[in-house]
């Protein structure tokens, strides 16, 4: 007997079904309203508006969609997921694209707006208990390859050389796993120019007090440590742990360390008290490390820190938890296909990037509201994405409620995630 191959309608069936159950409570709680109160894109409304096309857009994100064109394949058959994001079927891929580009600067500026209004609402930094613990500031600068065609496209420091594309500023808060600032820049954009308009951004969203701004560290790389960085910085009341600009300095002052004043750090670093270092607005820690690198050849660097109460090796190994903004920054091109979604226009590639923004911190706030002391909890982007929201299972509804879901037992987080859609519904009031 041949085997038959029929088409049939799967309204309830979903490869998402915890992502789904997570877009039913954001939905019907309006939990992302404050997102697009203030966004006025000029476009008509035929099947979808622009606040609806947008939704669609970061749910593709937190599906794992590596570009646009993927919502036709991966997500538009899914019909029980688009019904738990209060969809009848998302947009077409086209649409999408549409949309982002019909983004001008202004538009920008208000998803921007919007985006803040969430965090100042949602956000755990916010939070933050400054009486018991430093708040952490990662700031960095990532490339986005893109085609030397696209606006604002050119030539700078990527991996492979004579490579096109644009910077990413970001700022990071990497106790909270959120993500507080982004702004996409030309590809040749250096980073220390950036840094005095990214600490005035922050400074306007954050809205610190001084006292506060005295217990929160800026952490950041050498290419931000110029000495005006630094005295920017430290004028504005924040405190600075960050590496020197290099050039000839980090050498020099080296060469003046006498040799009983290096002190070993783990296996195959020494850092040592600069003799004669450089002076800044506010008293500095000045710290010489020199370290080996793969080809043999000894280098330095020179690491800034404006907290005197902490000894050298206390210095360093704050400085070398930055690596945390780092492997969050990869987290989000893996997991959220960060570096893989270009847009030819800058406007439209900033929404975009909003828009990661915006899945990233959902990621950094569901498994706390899931998942609370459980090893789910620690997950990051990548495992999220593809371990726990693509987890296949069956979306049950009465009219526009959610009356059952069923999970593919088989699944070897399914009964930590079945527990988390418990609690994730009852936090928002079982809608």
């Amino acid at each position: 007997m041949p085997t038959i191959v029929r088409l049939t309608e799967m309204s309830h069936e979903t490869s998402f079904a915890p992502l789904g159950v997570l877009g039913y409570c954001l939905t019907r709680a309006q939990f992302l309203a404050p997102v697009w109160a203030e966004l006025d894109l000029p476009l008509k409304t035929v099947d979808h508006n622009p606040d609806a096309k947008l939704l669609d857009l970061m749910v593709s994100i937190l599906a794992g969609c590596r570009a646009i064109s993927q919502v036709n394949t991966r997500l538009r058959p899914d019909v029980a997921l688009a019904h738990a994001w209060g969809r009848e079927q998302f947009a077409e891929q086209s649409t999408l694209a549409r949309t982002l580009d019909a983004f001008s600067s202004a538009h920008v500026a208000q998803l921007r707006q919007g985006g803040e209004a969430l965090f100042r609402r949602e956000s755990q930094v916010l939070h933050h208990d400054f009486a018991h613990d430093w708040l952490w500031l990662d700031i960095d600068m990532t490339p986005l390859p893109i085609s030397k065609h696209a606006e604002a496209s050119t030539k700078g420091k990527f991996e492979k050389k004579n490579s096109y594309g644009r910077q990413l500023a970001r700022v990071h808060a990497p106790q909270y796993h959120e993500t507080l600032f982004s702004h996409v820049y030309p590809g040749k954009q250096e980073s220390s120019p950036a840094y005095v308009p990214t600490l005035d951004a922050l400074d306007m969203f954050l809205h610190l007090t001084p006292a506060q701004k005295q217990r929160t560290v800026l952490r950041s790389d050498a290419g931000f440590g110029s000495d005006a960085n630094v005295d920017y910085a430290l004028r504005a009341q924040w405190q600075v742990l960050t590496k020197n600009k290099g050039g000839r300095r980090p050498s020099a002052l080296a060469r003046q360390v006498a040799t009983d004043e290096w002190q070993l750090i783990g296996s195959d670093r020494w850092v040592a008290p600069a003799v004669n270092p450089p002076s800044y607005v506010c008293p500095m820690q000045c710290l010489v490390l020199c370290w080996p690198n793969a080809r043999g050849m000894v280098k330095y660097a020179i690491v800034l820190n404006s907290i005197l109460t902490w000894s050298m090796t206390e210095a360093i190994g704050h400085y070398d938890d930055r690596g945390a903004c780092e492997t969050e920054i990869q987290a989000d091109k893996e997991g959220l296909k960060l570096e893989r979604r270009r847009k030819k226009r800058l406007a439209a590639q900033e929404a975009l990037i909003l828009l990661t923004d915006l899945a990233h911190n959902l990621l950094a706030w569901a498994p706390q509201w899931m998942f609370p002391g459980e090893p789910l909890a620690d997950f990051g982007p990548t495992r999220l994405v593809e371990d726990v929201f693509q987890l296949p299972g069956r979306l049950f509804f009465c009219g526009e409620r959610l009356t059952e879901v069923q999970l593919n037992c088989r699944h070897p987080h399914a009964e930590a995630v079945a527990g988390g859609l418990e609690r994730l519904l009852a936090r928002f009031g079982n809608p």
